[in-house]
């Protein structure tokens, strides 16, 4: 191969290659660079079969170009050695940027709508549970926000720096009952409710609201109260850990609170409906079904029920009807009409269960308040003592100064021992019963009706003939039965 002397120079891009005495040329370099600059092809083009090219000229030229980034010395000393020049070499490869991520927002409930069917055991599909309502807690995370990431800058053959693409930032749009977390990155519960999402906005409504309970509704289990326009259908459910309203009526479905429930049209369980609730149930009327409230039961007619209060049953209205079933309060059971003329039996239960533990408490309390008696008859004794001594001493010969320092001594002991009477009498106070057990009671404002059967704790009455305007109670040793007081009926 002929060498070129030290006066020759290469000359790319289309030139020729010329030597110093004008010598024709050998071959041409061509390079191309990217668009993005972060690589160069060459191509080496012989003018002469016998010619050849190393690879120091074609770092040369590529120094000459400007490019300094990202030289492939192996490469090319290979694609020099190998005589490969009518191939297309990258000769250079740049850094390429890694771009930063988007941010991500991140939606920690099933924010789907689609209705999602689980199978029962025996293989068929539940339509009542459809698990469309999302309950969320007080505190509890509703979405989140993965920030986005930086990214890492590239360099291109050139060796200029090329600046990675920021991620894109998100932002929370959130409404009732939301806020966002200290650090900007959730979205936070206020309330115990339901999470929504409409037009990408996230709030929680603590009250559920629905037109009926049926197949498209699916049964409730809500954490909040819950409020029902139109009816509830047989063989449903409504759970809430807050109140109930039903403008409508209910059939044969379970309802269960943790508050009150009230039903504007009344009940009809067909022998299977429930309610149950921690607090008060008021109802236009209950028939056919299985209630209980721990605390007051309200309605105008209660027809062949199992109805029990932890307080008391109160029938209201023109009827104001208990007709069949059995009926059972702790403190009272207060209605116009009971059982009716067809003599249908119709029960009704007073629980004195927790009046007799109160006078079982009581009654073990005894002995110690015959001691605290005791001990307040010792104190106001010590009292008389003490007024009797003062007497004493403004009679005597004493000086007026030994007078008062003996004085004062019995003013403190007289503070002292009234401190003590006090004390005594309030856990006097505290241990005496505070029920009567004609407080507890049935009051009939209007006709109870023969048949009736009455428990009033462990005494049993069967009403024989029709009886009316009475209060019926246990007064310890009977079931009395007598007429009713404007105070009676004034409930």
């Amino acid at each position: 191969m002929e060498e070129l002397n030290s006066t020759q120079n290469i000359v790319m891009d289309g030139d020729m290659l010329y030597s110093g005495d004008e010598q024709p040329p050998k071959y041409n370099i061509n390079h191309l660079v990217s668009a993005n600059k972060l690589k160069v092809y060459i191509r080496v083009e012989l003018l002469d079969k016998e010619a050849s090219i190393g690879s120091d000229e074609i770092f040369d030229y590529l120094d000459e170009q400007g490019i300094v980034y990202g030289i492939r010395k192996d490469d090319i000393s290979k694609y020099c050695e190998n005589r490969e020049y009518t191939k297309e070499l990258a000769a250079a490869c740049g850094k390429e940027p890694i771009n930063g991520t988007d941010a991500v927002l991140v939606y920690d409930f099933e924010t789907s709508k689609e209705l999602k069917f689980t199978e029962k055991e025996d293989g068929s599909i539940d339509f009542r549970n459809l698990n469309n309502v999302v309950n969320v807690k007080k505190g509890d995370v509703l979405c989140h926000i993965i920030p986005a990431q930086k990214g890492v800058d590239g360099i291109d053959v050139y060796g200029q720096e090329i600046a990675y693409r920021k991620g894109k930032e998100v932002s929370f749009s959130h409404g009732n009952n939301t806020c966002v977390s200290d650090d900007g990155l959730s979205v936070l519960a206020t309330a115990d409710g339901s999470a929504e999402i409409t037009n990408g906005k996230v709030y929680v409504e603590s009250v559920y609201k629905v037109e009926n309970v049926d197949n498209e509704t699916g049964n409730i289990d809500f954490i909040g109260n819950v409020v029902i326009n139109g009816d509830v259908k047989a063989g449903f459910s409504v759970i809430s850990k807050g109140d109930i309203k039903i403008r409508g009526m209910v059939e044969g479905a379970h309802i269960r609170a943790g508050g009150d429930v009230v039903i504007g049209k009344g009940m009809n369980g067909m022998g299977r409906g429930t309610i149950y609730a921690r607090g008060n149930i008021t109802s236009k009327y209950i028939e056919n079904a299985a209630i209980e409230s721990e605390k007051c039961i309200y309605a105008e007619a209660l027809i062949n029920s199992d109805v029990k209060a932890g307080e008391s049953i109160m029938l209201r209205g023109s009827n104001a009807a208990i007709i069949g079933g059995t009926s059972q309060a702790e403190n009272m059971i207060y209605a116009k009409t009971i059982g009716s003329k067809t003599n249908a039996e119709t029960n009704l239960v007073i629980n004195l269960d927790r009046y007799m533990e109160e006078q079982k408490s009581y009654t073990s309390k005894k002995k110690l308040n015959d001691h605290l008696e005791k001990e307040l008859d010792a104190k106001n004794k010590e009292l008389k003592d003490i007024d009797e001594r003062t007497e004493l001493i403004n009679s005597s010969f004493m000086d007026d100064n030994s007078k008062n320092n003996v004085k004062k001594q019995l003013i403190f002991m007289k503070i002292k021992i009234n401190n003590e009477i006090q004390d005594l009498k309030r856990q006097l106070t505290d241990m005496a019963p505070t029920d009567n057990i004609a407080n507890h009671k049935i009051v009939c404002k209007g006709v109870m009706y023969a048949n009736t059967r009455i428990s009033i704790g462990w005494m049993k009455h069967r009403v024989r003939q029709d009886i009316s305007y009475s209060k019926i109670y246990n007064d310890g040793n009977d079931i009395a039965v007598i007429p009713l007081n404007p105070s009676d009926i004034e409930q």
